[in-house]
Order: C-alpha cells, then structure tokens, then sequence
C-alpha cells in the first residue's frame, strides 16, 4: 500500500477546489521505451584488442564466480490533474536489490541491499506559478529544459518518466557502491542488469559486470553491425569503449551470443557486456564471456525476454515486483483522488 498516495489524498481534501482527474498508465511500459531516436550509429572505439569487430570464439561455458546479482524495477502511474490545472502529476515507484545465490544454489536477498523509494514528479515552475504547494510529501521536481516545451502536459509527462528512470539509477548505484566498498567481491563477482555507471566503470579494481538486453542504441556503422549481427552462439565482438553524444562512456563493451538464432530474429539471445575499464576485466572478456554462457541454464521461462535474460536476474526480478505495490492497487488509490470514477476519472 503507498501511504506517500494516502497522504495525497488527505492533501487534496484541503483544497477549495478538490477536483481531480485522473489517467491510468500503460502498465506493460513500466520499464520504460526504447529511445528511437538512440538508433543513430555511433563511434565505438572498437579495435581495442587490435583484431576488428570480431568474431572472437570465447570457448566452452564454463561455471564461473557469479555469485551476487542486482535489478532494478519502477513503475510509474498516472497523470493526475488538479482542480481542472493541466499539470501532470505522475506517481514513481522505483526499488533495487542485490541478492545472492549460495553455495546450495539458492537464491537469498543480501541483508541491507534492498532500497525502495516513492514520489510524486511534478513540474515545480508551474506549480509554483499556479501557487500550489505539496508541503509534507514527497516530491521530484521533473522539468523539461527547453522552455517552449515547458508548458505542454505530454513534455512534462515524459520529463517526468525520465526523472523515475534517473532515480532509479541512483538507486541501483548506490546499491552497486556499497557492495565494492563492503568487501563482498571476495566471495564472488556482481551481476548487474543493465549498464554499468561511471563510478562503477572507473573502478579498476570492481569485480563487477553488466548485461544489457536492450539494443536500441546502435554503435556501429552498416557494415560493423552485420558482424555483430552475424555472431554465433559462443562468439563474442570485439571489445570496444561505447560512446554516447560525442562522450566515451569509462567502460569496455563487447557483444555475446548467448543462444542460436537460426530461424529467429537477429538480436536474438544477444546482449551486450560491459566491464570496468581497466587491462583486467580486457584481458579476462573470453573467461567472463564463458561465466555468462553458463548462466543460460536454467532457462528464463516464461519470460518472453529468456533467451537474453539468466536465471538470477529473472529470480531479482520476481523479488522486487512481489515487494512493490500493484498495479491494482496503485490504480484503485489513484481513481480513488478523483472521487467518484464516472464522473471524474478518465482511463
């Protein structure tokens, strides 16, 4: 239950003009959409290992030290309108947690390495001009940079997904911080879904990988590509250093097939890996690349990204959606700030 929405609630009741409209989001989009406009081909610095793009055989899978593994999750919902104002309001959910799966091949949550957070997103330049104040909850102000867009709901609202996304983040870094500070990396490597940050990345010494299963970013020219594209199950591209918007990101990047895709789309079973940027995790891609070929068992099913996602990522992520709150109830606590559904909220 979101108490942060309860205390909405008792705060709308305190306005003159109570009137609240309400629309419900597209539960499927909570992880986010892919950024088509990310599919511009990008510089990569791919001839790291001085042999091209690939394709590099990484050999047999092998069971390696994967022991600790971190999701994220958030789920937004929304917007709501106040008193006939059209300000989004979006509700975030966001959490993160680490577990670790020991040595009887379970599956535990690591004692404080589970962080949760909710607030509502709002554009605080307009609210401020409409005078409304949300005193005593708790708030991310979500604007949109260019001010002629400032003032358009659909802006605000994307802005405000992108704040949710932002949070979540730092939430799966703060996560990731903690446990290369702890000492845990003794007992075994970190798995993160996703991509590494810049901290993190610039840790030579991080016993830390991250896989991403999200290819709408596209690094490569043509011609490149079509080597990714065509990898084998057991092959891996080159390593590069991936570089967004002119920057290079401090991280080492290469590509991995984890399944055959005969018959199957291109991207099928491919993810792409990325490393602290320092000679050792370099030296050791081949040696990662077989750790993760043997997380393919068990498989992800029924998840309908398995062939991309391993096990104990699927097991983080069944973790935080049973801890966070439903959409049921999310949605029957915000048509409940609109009174009476018939006649003020719309879906």
């Amino acid at each position: 239950m979101s108490d942060l929405l309860k205390r909405f609630a008792d705060y709308i009741q305190t306005l003159p003009n109570s009137n609240v409209r309400v629309s419900l989001a597209d539960a499927s989009n909570e992880e986010g959409r892919a950024m088509l406009a990310d599919a511009v081909a990008k510089q990569g610095g791919h001839d790291l290992e001085g042999r091209g793009i690939g394709p590099v055989k990484v050999g047999a899978p092998e069971y390696g030290r994967f022991a600790f593994f971190m999701d994220g999750m958030q789920r937004p919902r929304g917007p709501v309108y106040i008193a006939d104002q059209p300000v989004p309001i979006m509700y975030g959910y966001v959490a993160a947690v680490i577990r670790q799966r020991g040595i009887d091949r379970r599956m535990r949550t690591l004692p404080g390495y589970f962080d949760q957070n909710e607030s509502l997103y709002v554009s605080q330049r307009l609210m401020e001009r409409l005078g409304i104040g949300f005193e005593g909850l708790d708030c991310v102000w979500a604007d949109v940079d260019a001010q002629a867009l400032s003032e358009h709901p659909l802006a605000l609202i994307e802005a405000a997904r992108d704040k949710i996304s932002t949070v979540r983040g730092s939430l799966e870094s703060d996560l990731v911080a903690k446990w290369m500070a702890s000492g845990l990396s003794a007992n075994g490597w970190l798995l993160v879904d996703g991509s590494l940050d810049s901290e993190t990345g610039r840790c030579e010494s991080g016993s830390v990988l991250g896989v991403t299963k999200s290819h709408s970013t596209q690094y490569f020219p043509w011609d490149e590509q079509r080597v990714i594209l065509d990898l084998n199950v057991g092959e891996r591209s080159g390593a590069f250093i991936p570089i967004i918007g002119g920057r290079r990101r401090p991280v080492y990047s290469w590509y991995l097939r984890m399944r055959p895709h005969d018959g199957q789309d291109v991207y099928f079973g491919l993810v792409r890996v990325e490393a602290p940027k320092c000679e050792r995790t370099l030296q050791m891609a081949d040696k990662l690349s077989r750790w993760l070929m043997a997380e393919t068992n068990p498989i992800s099913l029924p998840d309908s990204r398995w062939d991309k996602m391993i096990y104990p990522i699927r097991d983080c992520e069944l973790y935080l959606k049973s801890t966070a709150p439903s959409h049921l109830s999310l949605d029957a606590m915000l048509m409940r700030l609109a009174g009476s559904p018939r006649r003020r909220a719309s879906v």
